[in-house]
């Protein structure tokens, strides 16, 4: 008996193979790449002193290697999904870690710009660098190929 049919000569219906997420996947490795570059870029300076994400002494919480774990899994994410195509359980996990991504970037630019204007308002010399602006980039881009994963249905 061909696939397909039951033995009452029905016709059942077969789900096609799921497609590719390449673009989902792409964004997703875009996304975590420009993730873990911003870590390392310069966030702001005070001073003339340049501060990156993993700049600080010895008892501050260093954001740097967190934003680095996550541009990570979400570089993993986006191989895994174009490696074995569509996988639902990591698109899903893309989503919320990326999440957390964006929202940690979010927090880290109030603070930073929270830190400009109190060295605005005391005369210190302060600028912002490009790192937290392309982690953020980075997260929107990852949240994205995350989305773009689970929209993408079968016909």
């Amino acid at each position: 008996m061909p696939p397909g049919y039951s033995p009452m000569g029905a016709v059942l219906a077969q789900k096609p193979p799921r497609p590719a997420v390449t673009v989902g996947a792409a964004l997703l490795v875009a996304g975590g790449a420009l993730t873990i570059l911003g870590s390392f870029l310069n966030w702001f300076s005070i001073e003339g002193e340049h501060f990156t994400g993993f700049s600080g002494d010895g008892s501050d919480t260093k954001d740097g290697p967190v934003f680095v774990f996550l541009g990570v899994l979400a570089l993993g994410f986006g191989v895994a999904q174009l490696m074995a195509r569509r996988v639902l359980a990591v698109a899903i996990l893309a989503v919320v870690f990326a999440s957390f991504a964006l929202l940690a970037a979010f927090a880290d630019i109030g603070d930073v710009s929270d830190a400009m204007d109190f060295a605005d308002a005391i005369g210190i010399e302060a600028s912002t660098g490009p790192g937290l602006w392309i982690i953020l980039v980075g997260a929107m881009l990852s949240l994205g190929g995350g989305i773009a994963t689970l929209a993408k249905r079968r016909k």
